[in-house]
């Protein structure tokens, strides 16, 4: 916890709404990579779900999930508070969280079934999705400029990587004392409880709120328009892709770990290298997108993320008959390459969504940023979703991979989750890095954009 406590020194030292705006999101990667690394395998192996059940859940939960974020993005549209268009939602969104987050991560029976978990992770989702719509919603007005807005986004993604760095540095320490699976999951658990209304509370108190807002009378109208907006449509199409192949990889991490490298007493650790170098690329793409713009440096992220990731493909191959001091050697090392690309393009995207809303407050004269990123991410998660799902239910019921064998499964099994782990992700990667070429909207347009809408006093 002294990151949390760190973080929170800093913010009542500089004053700086960067700072503040950034430390909200502190505890989001509780609901990230913790959930598909660990929580889904620990429920399909300590409560004895199966891979097949805890996929569908997943699904499931994230699918009902997928429809909530058009009616979180018009609800912040539509109806504002005297605090402000933002405030209120993430305040509302805090019991949610906190008791969703209690009951997944501390479960407080030993038989748990599939029900149960697909309750906690909808509430959980549900209110991530409430305080995060309404929180990049507000990015447009804390930074109203195209740089700008590419550095406070930036810095809102170093927070969640610090964030998640401290996260799955828990069930390192964990794993290196021999702590046990549940250990891991309760600890993770108790970070989050402690670190969520800390973080939110700190953040609506010291931050101002954009007050005079102009909102549509019907917000839902909005999507419909949003679908034949050519620009936007680039960026949710590049997101989708990338958090397809991301979220591949990282439901079958452990899998891979265990039964391809038999490495799985360093899994926690390797994730904890990849997170390290995850912040060392995420200033170098932002530091690109500066320099250059956005769309090219989060397009030549993607193209990065593809060639890591064959490397390591090799790499792995040529180690899979090697002592096991021979893989760490060769392994963690790649696992640093890979984590370079890991977060580069998310925060580009999502201040080009910001500049996308813009564009369409001056067309439309009425401010729609929360529609339009819950558009953004309702699609987003789509993709998300069935990169858990999918690969779980096919290794299990084609490929017949058995989470609790291991490197004991059948050399096809084995062999499948190895090839897809790898290429899959290489060709959304590819696909998205192209996509985001296409792109049009340029930062001297933008500026004439934000120079009429302050002039008509939008702002």
């Amino acid at each position: 916890f002294y990151l949390i406590w760190s973080s929170i020194i800093l913010v009542m030292i500089s004053k700086s709404k960067q700072f503040i705006y950034s430390s909200m999101v502190f505890t989001f990667p509780v609901a990230g990579v913790p959930i598909f690394v660990y929580i889904l395998p620990f429920y399909a192996s300590n409560y004895n779900l199966g891979l097949s059940l805890v996929g569908f859940v997943f699904f499931a939960g994230r699918m009902i999930d997928v429809f909530t974020d058009p009616i979180m993005g018009a609800l912040v549209d539509k109806f504002p508070s005297k605090w402000g268009k933002h405030k209120h939602w993430i305040i509302l969104s805090l019991p949610v969280l906190f008791l969703s987050m209690y009951f997944l991560f501390l479960p407080p029976d030993k038989s748990i079934s599939g029900w149960y978990l697909f309750v906690c992770l909808f509430f959980l989702y549900t209110g991530f999705t409430l305080s995060g719509i309404a929180q990049l919603s507000w990015a447009s007005f804390i930074a109203p400029n195209y740089d700008d807005r590419t550095r406070l986004l930036t810095f809102r993604e170093f927070f969640s990587l610090v964030s998640t760095l401290c996260v799955i540095s828990i069930p390192a320490l964990i794993e290196i004392f021999g702590g046990d699976f549940e250990s891991k999951i309760n600890a993770i658990g108790i970070f989050g409880l402690i670190g969520i209304p800390i973080t939110i509370i700190f953040g609506v108190t010291l931050l101002p709120d954009k007050k005079k807002t102009v909102s549509s009378p019907n917000p839902f109208a909005s999507y419909k328009r949003f679908l034949s907006n050519k620009s936007l449509n680039i960026l949710v199409l590049a997101s989708v892709l990338i958090a397809f192949g991301q979220s591949f990889t990282g439901g079958l991490y452990l899998m891979l770990i265990d039964a391809v490298l038999e490495l799985e007493a360093f899994a926690s650790r390797a994730i904890l290298i990849n997170f390290i170098f995850a912040i060392v690329g995420l200033f170098f793409w932002r530091y690109l997108g500066i320099k250059l713009s956005k769309h090219k440096s989060a397009a030549y992220c993607c193209f990065y993320a593809s060639l890591a990731l064959f490397l390591q493909f090799l790499l792995i191959y040529a180690l899979l008959e090697s002592p096991a001091s021979i893989k760490i050697l060769g392994f963690f090392p790649m696992v640093a390459i890979v984590g370079f690309a890991f977060s580069g393009a998310a925060p580009l995207i999502n201040s080009m969504v910001a500049d996308l809303s813009d564009q369409d407050e001056f067309e439309e004269q009425t401010n729609q940023s929360g529609s339009m990123y819950a558009y953004l991410t309702t699609i987003t998660k789509i993709g998300f979703t069935f990169a858990i799902a999918a690969p779980y239910i096919f290794l299990e019921k084609i490929l017949g991979f058995d989470i609790n064998l291991g490197s004991l499964n059948s050399d096809t099994s084995i062999t499948g989750l190895f090839y897809m782990y790898h290429f899959l992700p290489i060709v959304c990667n590819l696909v998205a890095g192209f996509v985001l070429l296409q792109y049009t909207l340029k930062r001297s347009q933008h500026e004439i954009i934000r120079n009429k809408l302050h002039s008509k006093n939008y702002d």
